[in-house]
């Protein structure tokens, strides 16, 4: 495999898109952007990495995705390579219908599945919270999705009429069990209890796994909220899906 292969690897997020340049076997000037600002911004965007002709990318948003593929459409020496469980013929998947994991989840998977020691366990917490399992032999082999912490915030604010709405940016993590006002009461239950529920479904695949004989040998966490939410024992690994979308990229282009 060309390690040395350089591309734009783009992750068009929910909440934020993020980029990022591989080259040299390391993904390199990561940039973020609102997604809700990406078709607007989009050219000035990427614009600023100086981007070289390989453009790779995963999408679970698709005015995001319409966004992109416009932008080069009049360019034909701008080749893409769009990540799927349709697209990529090395991660194995033993899941009944492929076409339903997401482009990133299988990102994730893919770039753990040529990096750590399986089995392993993926946890990316950004506007949805997913799990994903990884085996030697099966590859892919389905996940947990919860809401991210934002998510349940959110959640809260929309549904009910007199609750505020509140943003994770804005807030403080280090609050009391016991709130003496109506957000610190928000947060205490977000504070207090996302990282134990994590914990909780962990421990369901662990004990899942190993009672078909399979013994977890990694856990990796990446996304946004990763950093507030360490699982003891687990890898962090901030750049994943862009690793894979790379790691994915470079092993369709050898195959070929």
């Amino acid at each position: 495999m060309n390690l040395d292969f350089s591309l734009l690897c783009l992750d068009l997020g929910n909440t934020t898109c993020r980029g990022g340049i591989w080259k040299n076997g390391k993904i390199y000037d990561e940039r973020t952007i609102p997604t809700k600002d990406f078709a607007r911004s989009l050219k000035n965007w990427i614009g600023g990495w100086n981007y070289p002709t390989k453009i790779c990318y995963c999408s679970v948003v698709p005015e995001a995705e319409k966004a992109l593929q416009s932008l080069f459409s009049k360019n034909k020496d701008t080749p893409f390579f769009c990540l799927s469980a349709a697209s990529q013929r090395h991660l194995p998947i033993e899941y009944p219908r492929p076409n339903e994991i997401g482009s990133d989840r299988i990102a994730n998977s893919y770039a753990v599945f040529k990096k750590y020691p399986l089995p392993a366990i993926v946890i990316d917490l950004g506007t949805a919270t997913t799990f994903d399992v990884i085996t030697a032999k099966g590859g892919y082999i389905g996940g947990v999705i919860v809401p991210g912490p934002q998510g349940m915030l959110d959640y809260l604010g929309n549904r009910t009429a007199l609750l505020p709405k509140i943003l994770l940016t804005d807030t403080d993590r280090t609050v009391p069990a016991i709130g003496k006002s109506t957000d610190l009461a928000i947060m205490s239950g977000l504070y207090h209890g996302y990282l134990p529920m994590l914990n909780a479904i962990l421990k369901e695949i662990v004990e899942e796994l190993k009672s078909i004989g399979e013994a977890v040998k990694t856990v990796v966490q990446t996304g946004g909220e990763a950093k507030n939410y360490l699982i003891s024992g687990a890898k962090i690994h901030p750049s994943l899906t862009l690793d894979g979308l790379a790691l994915a990229c470079i092993g369709e282009q050898a195959h070929s």
